[in-house]
C-alpha cells in the first residue's frame, strides 16, 4: 500500500508562503503548543482531500489565504499539494488551490473536474464521504457518547448506504399508496356490484314517473317562454344602445388620431432640435480637444519663458559679480600704482637727505686732517691688503648671501600668500559645494514631492475617467428604465407637495421620522401589488417614525404649515401581534403565503410598522382559495386576500378590488420611478462635476512640464556640482600641493642659509678684529691728536649714517619691488574679458526671452480665441437644451391630452363593448334556453324555424332554472365567460327562430319593472319547484334505466380493469422496492459485519490483555438501518457495564477499537488522528501508542497530533509547529526523524 509522502503549502492560513511537511515515516508525530498552527496543518490535509469550507472553520474558501481573514491577505490564491508514492515508487501530487471565492482541482499537474478529483482519490482508497483516513479533533469523545441510534447513522454514513435512503424511503411511501389504491379499487368493484342490482330496480318505476314529468314539462315550458320574450326584448334595447355609443367611439376616435398627430409633429420638431443639439456637442467636443491641445503648448512656451529668465537672472549675477572683480581689480591697479609713485619720492627725498647729512658731517675735520686721515687710511689699507682680501670676499659672500635669503623670504611670504589664497579659494569653493549639494538636496525633495503631487493627480484624473465611464452607463440605464416605465411624465402637483412634506418632516426630525411605509418596503413580485395595496389599504401612505411624541410634533408642523393631514405609525406605541409560524406550513390551497412574507423591507426599523400593517393576512391566487381559507373551516378562520385584491375578513365582510384599487397599487410602481428620476438626478449633478473634473488634465500637463523643468535644473545643479566637486577642487586642491611642497623647500634654504651666514658672521669677526689692531697702531697718534680712543669710533659714527640711510634707500628699493611685481601681476590677468563673455551671455538670452514672450503671446491669443469659441458653442448648447426643455413641456402637456384623448376613446370603447358583450350574452342566453328546450325535450310553439336547427353541443353547460334576479343580469351558467363561443351560421340560423309567444298569458309579457317580473317568474319557479318536489316524494324512477344498466356494465370493466392495473403497479413497486432494501442492507452489512469481527480483537490488542472483550449487535437483524446499533466493551478485570459507565478512559480506548476497525474494514493508505490521547491517562497512552507503533511496522502510515510526550516519544518522525512573532500567528515548522535513537521493542504484549 502506498503512502503520504510529503505536503507542500503555500499561504494557507497560518502557514505563510511556501512550506514542505514531511516526509512522512510510517508513525509521524505533529506536535506544538496551543495556537502554533497544529489544526490548520490538519485543515490542510482535509483541503487537498477535498473537504467543504464549512468543515474547515471558515466562512468562505477566500478565508484560507494566508492573512485573510483579519484583511491582510498576503496573496490572491493559495495552495496544498499532497505527495502521494504509490506501491511502485511512484509519485502522484493531489493539487487544491483557492482561486478568488472558488477552488480548483489538479492531478499531477493537470486540472481536473471535483468528480475526477474525489474519483482519483478513490482510486488510492481514499473515501472523502465515508472519511475513512481521518479521526477529528473531539470525534473519539463523540464515538464514545452516541447512543445506539446515532452509531447506525455513523455506520450509514461510512458504509454509504445512506445513498439509498431516498429511494427507500420514496418506494416505500409509493408502495403504501400503491397498496392503498389496490384496495380502494377492489372496494369499488363491490360498490358497482350493489349498483347494478339498484339499476333493475328502477327500471320497473320509470312509467308512474313519465306521467308526472309530462306535468312538470308543461309548467317549465311556460317559464322559458317568459325567459326567452324577456331576453329578446332587452337584446332589442341593448342593440339600440350600442349603435348610439358607436357613434360617440367615432367621434373620439377622430379627436384622438388628431392629438396623436399634433404628438407626432412636435415630436419631429423635438427631434430636429435635438439633432441641432447634438451636432453643437459634437462641435464643442471637438473645441474642447482643441483647447485642450493648444492648452499643453501655451503652458510649454510659458515655461520657457520662465526657464530662461531663471538662466538670465543666474548669468545677470554672474556678469554683477564679473563686472564687481573687474572694477575692483581696475582699482587696485591704480592704487598699486599710487603706491609706486609716492615710495618713488620717498627715496628721492630720502637721498637729497642723506646728500646734506653727507656734507654736514664731513665738514668737521679739517682739511690736513683729512689728508692725514687718507694717507693713515692708505698705510692701514697697505698693510692689511690680505686681511682686506679675505675680509671683502667675506663680506661679499655675505652680501649674496644675504640677498639670497632676502629672496627666499619674499618667496616664502610670497607663497605663504598663494597657499592662503587657495585655502580661501577652496574653502569658497567647498562652501559653493555644500549649497550645491543642498539645493540638490530641496530640490530633489520637490521633485519628489512634485511627482507624488502628479501621481494623485493622475489617480484622480483616471479615477474621474472611469468613474465617468461607469455614471455614464448608469444614467443610460437609468433613463432607459425610466423611458420603459413610462417615468418621464411630469409629477403631479399633489404628489409633489407630498413628497415636499415627507422631505421636509426627515431633515427636521433627522432619525426619527423614517419615511413613508410605500417608500420602505415593496412587494417581492409585481403579481403581489394589488393585494398588498388591498391589504396595507389606509396605511399604505403612513409616516412610520419612532415615537408617538415625535407623531405628535410632526403634526404640530403640519398644522403650522397649513399642509394636508397624515397618519403617523409611531413604532414605540404600536401594538403587533406575533406572526402565525403554523401559517407559513399552509400547503393547502396552493399558492398560499403570508402578505408579510410576500413584502421586502427596506429598512430593518419598519418591519414593526409593516408587521402591524399586514397582521397576520394571508394572499391567495384565486378568489375562491381566499374564500376557502376565510370561511372554509369553522374553527381557522382567516384573513385573505386574492391576487385580483378581492379581501375576505374573518368577520363576513367582503370587499372586491376596483379600478380605485388598481390606480393606487401604481404607487409601487411610482416609487420606484421616483427613486429612479432621484437616482438620475445624482447621476446628471455627479456626470457635471465628473466634467469639470477633466479640466484637471490641462493641470496634469503643466505638472509634467513643470517636472521636467526641475529635473532639468537639478541635472545642471548636479552636474555644476560634480564638476566643481571633482575638477576645480581636485585642480585646487592639486595646486595648493604643489605649492605646499614648494613651501617646503623654501624654510629649508632659508635655514641653510642663515646657518652659513652665521659661520661667515664669526671668521669675519676674527678678521676684523686683526684688522683693527693693525689700524690702531697706524692711526694711534692721529687719534690722540683729534681727541677719540680710535680711528673706528669716527668711521663708525661716519658709516652708520650712511649705513642708516642706505638701509632706508634699500627699503625703498624692496618696497619698490614688490610693487612693480605685484602691479605686473595684476596686470597680466584680464577681469574685463569674463566681464565681457557674461555681458554677451545676457545680451543672448533677453533677445532669447524676448522670442519666447513672443511666441507666449502668440499662444495665449490662440487658447483665448479658442477658449472663446467654446464658451460660444457652450451658451448655443444651453439656449437649444432650453428650446428642448420647451419643446419637452409642450409634448408632455399634448401628450397628456392625447393620453386623456385615449382615456375617452378606452372608456367608450370599453362601455361600447360591454354593450356587445351584453347583446351577445342576450343572444348566447336565447341560445342556451333553445338549447335547454331542445336538450330537455321541450317543445316551443314556433312561429318560424325549428328547433332542429339549434346544434347539439355537449361543451355547453345545462342551465337550470333562473331567478328573476340572476336573468336580469345576465349572469345564467351559460354566460358569455364561457370558452365556447357560437358561430355566425349558428346565430344566422337561430335568428330566423320566431317564438310564438301568444301561449304566454299576456299578463307576463306586460310588466312595469324588473321586480313584478322577478316575483312572476319565482312564482312559476315555485310551482315547478313544486311539482320536482312532488316528484321526489314519490321516488320516481329513472327512465333511462336501461341506459343505467348498460353504463353500469361499462364502469363494472372499467372497474376490473383498473383493480388489475392498480395490484401490477403495487407488485411492480414492491420488487423496485426490495431491490433498494436488499442494496441497502448490503452495503451497509458488507462494512459492518467485518468491523464487528475485527472489533473484538483490535479491543484486546488496545487494551493489551486478552480478558477484554468489544461486542457490536444490531437491534435490528433484517433491517438494521432501520434501528440502533449495541456497542458495548468488557474493561480488562471489570465486570460488563454500560459505555455511560465507563471511566473516560476506558471510553476512550473503546471509541478507538471502533475507530481503528472501521478503517481496517477498508483501509486508506495514511490514518491521520487529531489529539485522540487528550483523555488518555499514561498507562492508556502507553497502551495506545504501542498499538499504533505496531499497525506502523504492519501495514499502516498513521500521522498523529499529540500534546503528550508519552505518546508522541513512541515516533518515528517528529513535526513541531511554533508561532512566529506577529500581529496575527504565522506557524514555522521544524521536522525530526527520530528512528536513530529509537530502541528495539518487542511486539508481545502482556495478558
Amino acid at each position: 500500500m502506498g503512502r503520504l509522502h510529503t505536503l507542500e503549502l503555500e499561504n494557507f492560513k497560518s502557514y505563510r508562503g511556501n512550506q514542505i511537511v514531511g516526509p512522512f515515516k510510517q508513525f509521524t508525530a505533529i506536535i506544538g503548543p496551543n495556537g502554533s498552527g497544529k489544526s490548520n496543518l490538519m485543515d490542510a490535509m482535509c483541503f487537498v482531500l477535498g473537504e467543504k469550507a464549512s468543515n474547515l472553520r471558515v466562512k468562505k474558501l477566500h478565508d484560507l489565504i494566508h492573512g485573510a481573514p483579519v484583511g491582510k491577505a498576503v496573496a490572491n490564491r493559495c495552495h496544498v499539494t499532497m505527495n502521494y508514492e504509490d506501491d511502485d515508487r511512484h509519485m502522484h501530487a493531489f493539487t487544491r488551490l483557492v482561486t478568488g471565492s472558488g477552488s480548483e482541482y489538479r492531478v499531477d499537474g493537470k486540472t481536473v473536474t471535483p468528480q475526477q478529483y474525489g474519483h482519483a482519490l478513490e482510486e488510492i482508497n481514499v473515501f472523502m464521504k465515508a472519511k475513512n483516513f481521518l479521526v477529528y479533533q473531539g470525534q473519539v469523545e463523540q464515538v464514545a457518547m452516541k447512543n445506539p441510534r446515532e452509531l447506525t447513522q455513523m455506520f450509514e454514513e461510512i458504509s454509504r448506504s445512506c445513498e439509498f435512503q431516498a429511494d427507500y424511503d420514496r418506494l416505500k411511501a409509493e408502495l403504501s399508496k400503491a397498496e392503498e389504491e389496490a384496495a380502494f379499487n377492489l372496494n369499488k368493484r363491490r360498490g358497482i356490484a350493489l349498483e347494478k342490482r339498484e339499476a333493475k330496480l328502477e327500471k320497473d318505476e320509470a312509467e308512474k314517473y313519465q306521467m308526472l314529468k309530462e306535468e312538470l314539462e308543461a309548467k317549465q315550458r311556460q317559464v322559458y317562454l317568459m325567459q326567452l320574450f324577456y331576453a329578446e326584448k332587452m337584446a332589442k334595447e341593448t342593440t339600440s344602445d350600442w349603435k348610439r355609443k358607436k357613434e360617440i367611439v367615432t367621434e373620439l376616435t377622430n379627436k384622438k388620431v388628431e392629438c396623436d398627430a399634433a404628438v407626432t409633429a412636435k415630436q419631429q420638431e423635438h427631434k430636429k432640435v435635438l439633432k441641432e443639439v447634438h451636432k453643437l456637442e459634437n462641435k464643442t467636443s471637438g473645441k474642447e480637444k482643441e483647447v485642450m491641445t493648444q492648452k499643453p503648448r501655451y503652458v510649454a512656451a510659458k515655461q520657457g519663458v520662465v526657464h530662461v529668465k531663471a538662466k538670465l537672472e543666474m548669468v545677470n549675477k554672474a556678469h554683477s559679480n564679473a563686472q564687481r572683480a573687474a572694477e575692483a581689480h581696475e582699482t587696485n591697479i591704480i592704487a598699486l600704482k599710487q603706491q609706486l609713485s609716492d615710495v618713488e619720492q620717498k627715496k628721492q627725498n630720502c637721498e637729497a637727505k642723506i646728500a646734506t647729512e653727507s656734507q654736514e658731517l664731513a665738514m668737521q675735520l679739517s682739511d690736513t686732517q683729512v689728508n692725514e686721515y687718507y694717507e693713515l687710511k692708505g698705510e692701514a689699507t697697505k698693510r692689511c691688503g690680505v686681511i682686506d682680501m679675505e675680509l671683502n670676499k667675506l663680506l661679499q659672500e655675505q652680501e649674496t648671501e644675504k640677498n639670497n635669503l632676502q629672496f627666499e623670504q619674499r618667496r616664502l611670504a610670497h607663497a605663504n600668500d598663494r597657499v592662503k589664497n587657495k585655502e580661501q579659494e577652496i574653502e569658497r569653493m567647498s562652501r559653493q559645494g555644500e549649497q550645491l549639494s543642498e539645493n540638490i538636496v530641496s530640490q530633489s525633495n520637490l521633485i519628489d514631492d512634485e511627482k507624488k503631487n502628479l501621481q494623485n493627480l493622475e489617480v484622480q484624473v483616471r479615477e474621474s475617467k472611469e468613474r465617468l465611464e461607469k455614471v455614464t452607463s448608469e444614467l443610460n440605464n437609468v433613463s432607459r428604465q425610466l423611458s420603459e416605465a413610462h417615468g418621464d411624465t411630469a409629477e403631479s402637483e399633489r404628489n409633489r407637495k407630498r413628497n415636499e412634506t415627507i422631505e421636509n418632516l426627515k431633515r427636521i426630525f433627522p432619525d426619527r421620522v423614517y419615511g413613508r411605509l410605500v417608500d420602505l418596503c415593496q412587494p417581492s413580485h409585481r403579481r403581489f401589488q394589488i393585494a398588498i395595496t388591498k391589504v396595507l389599504a389606509k396605511n399604505m401612505m403612513s409616516i412610520v417614525c419612532d415615537t408617538d411624541e415625535t407623531a405628535r410634533e410632526s403634526i404640530v408642523y403640519l398644522k403650522e404649515q397649513r399642509l394636508a393631514p397624515e397618519t403617523f405609525l409611531p413604532l414605540s406605541v404600536l401594538d403587533v401581534h406575533p406572526i402565525k409560524e403554523k401559517l407559513r406550513e399552509l400547503t393547502e390551497p396552493r399558492g398560499v403565503k403570508l402578505v408579510f412574507d410576500v413584502i421586502q423591507c427596506n429598512n430593518s426599523v419598519a418591519r414593526k410598522a409593516l408587521q402591524f400593517a399586514c397582521g397576520n393576512a394571508l394572499v391567495c391566487e384565486t378568489p375562491e382559495d381566499a374564500k376557502y381559507l376565510a370561511y372554509g373551516s369553522a374553527s381557522d378562520r382567516y384573513k385573505a386576500v386574492a391576487l385580483d385584491g378581492t379581501l375576505f375578513e374573518r368577520s363576513g365582510i367582503i370587499s372586491g378590488g376596483g379600478q380605485e384599487l388598481r390606480q393606487r397599487a401604481k404607487k409601487w410602481d411610482e416609487n420606484a420611478i421616483r427613486k429612479l428620476k432621484e437616482n438620475r438626478v445624482k447621476l446628471q449633478d455627479e456626470l457635471q462635476q465628473l466634467h469639470r473634473t477633466r479640466k484637471k488634465e490641462l493641470d496634469v500637463e503643466m505638472k509634467r512640464n513643470q517636472l521636467i523643468h526641475l529635473e532639468n535644473r537639478l541635472k545642471n545643479t548636479r552636474n555644476e556640482h560634480t564638476k566643481i566637486t571633482n575638477q576645480t577642487l581636485k585642480k585646487l586642491e592639486q595646486d595648493l600641493e604643489t605649492l605646499n611642497s614648494e613651501l617646503s623647500l623654501i624654510q629649508p634654504r632659508i635655514d641653510e642659509i642663515e646657518q652659513r651666514m652665521a659661520e661667515r658672521v664669526v671668521q669675519i669677526e676674527k678678521l676684523q678684529h686683526k684688522r683693527n689692531v693693525i689700524t690702531d697702531e697706524v692711526f694711534r697718534e692721529f687719534c690722540q691728536r683729534i681727541n677719540i680712543k680710535d680711528i673706528r669710533q669716527y668711521e663708525q659714527r661716519e658709516m652708520r649714517f650712511h649705513e642708516e640711510m642706505q638701509d632706508q634707500l634699500k627699503k625703498f628699493d624692496n618696497e619698490l619691488d614688490r610693487l612693480r611685481n605685484e602691479l605686473d601681476y595684476l596686470k597680466s590677468e584680464d577681469k574685463r574679458l569674463k566681464e565681457k563673455q557674461e555681458a554677451e551671455k545676457v545680451k543672448r538670452l533677453t533677445k532669447e526671452i524676448e522670442d519666447l514672450k513672443k511666441k507666449e503671446e502668440e499662444e495665449h491669443k490662440t487658447l483665448k480665441k479658442l477658449e472663446t469659441e467654446l464658451e460660444q458653442m457652450k451658451m448655443a448648447i444651453v439656449s437649444k437644451k432650453a428650446l428642448v426643455e420647451d419643446s419637452d413641456s409642450e409634448i408632455s402637456v399634448l401628450k397628456k391630452a392625447a393620453q386623456q384623448a385615449a382615456r375617452e376613446v378606452a372608456a367608450a370603447e370599453k362601455t361600447a363593448a360591454t354593450l356587445e358583450q351584453t347583446i351577445s350574452r342576450r343572444r348566447h342566453q336565447r341560445h342556451s334556453l333553445l338549447h335547454q328546450c331542445k336538450m330537455s325535450g321541450i317543445k316551443l310553439p314556433l312561429l318560424q324555424g325549428s328547433l332542429a336547427d339549434i346544434e347539439i353541443d355537449d361543451a355547453i353547460p345545462s342551465i337550470v332554472v333562473n331567478t328573476m334576479h340572476n336573468f336580469a343580469l345576465g349572469t345564467a351558467s351559460a354566460s358569455v365567460s364561457d370558452s365556447q363561443q357560437l358561430s355566425h351560421e349558428q346565430m344566422d340560423r337561430e335568428a330566423e327562430i320566431q317564438v310564438d309567444y301568444r301561449t304566454l298569458p299576456i299578463n307576463l309579457r306586460e310588466f312595469d319593472n324588473d321586480e313584478e317580473m322577478k316575483r312572476a317568474l319565482d312564482k312559476l319557479n315555485k310551482e315547478v319547484s313544486d311539482s320536482q318536489a312532488k316528484i321526489s316524494r314519490i321516488n320516481a324512477p329513472n327512465l333511462k334505466a336501461k341506459e343505467r344498466m348498460e353504463i353500469v356494465k361499462e364502469k363494472e370493466a372499467e372497474t376490473t380493469e383498473e383493480c388489475e392495473l392498480a395490484r401490477k403497479k403495487a407488485r411492480k413497486i414492491r420488487l423496485l422496492f426490495e431491490k433498494v432494501k436488499t442494496d441497502r442492507y448490503h452495503r451497509f452489512h458488507e462494512c459492518f459485519e467485518p468491523v464487528s469481527q475485527k472489533i473484538d480483537d483490535i479491543y484486546k490488542k488496545l487494551s493489551r490483555n486478552e480478558s477484554a472483550q468489544a461486542f457490536l449487535g444490531e437491534e435490528n437483524m433484517e433491517e438494521p438501518y432501520l434501528e440502533g446499533i449495541a456497542y458495548n466493551c468488557v474493561a480488562p478485570g471489570k465486570r460488563f457495564r454500560p459505555m455511560d459507565n465507563l471511566s473516560g478512559g476506558e471510553k476512550t480506548v473503546a471509541a478507538l477499537a471502533l475507530l481503528f476497525a472501521i478503517h481496517a474494514r477498508s483501509p486508506s493508505p495514511f490514518f491521520i488522528l487529531d489529539e485522540v490521547d487528550a483523555a488518555l491517562d499514561n498507562t492508556n497512552i502507553g497502551k495506545v501508542a504501542n498499538f499504533i507503533c505496531e499497525r506502523a511496522r504492519i501495514d499502516m502510515q498513521l500521522i498523529v497530533i499529540s500534546l503528550k510526550e508519552e505518546f508522541y516519544n513512541k515516533a518515528d518522525a517528529i513535526i513541531g509547529i511554533y508561532p512566529h512573532p506577529s500581529s496575527y500567528t504565522v506557524s514555522g515548522m521544524l521536522t525530526l526523524d527520530l528512528t536513530p535513537y529509537k530502541q528495539p521493542q518487542s511486539d508481545s504484549y502482556v495478558e
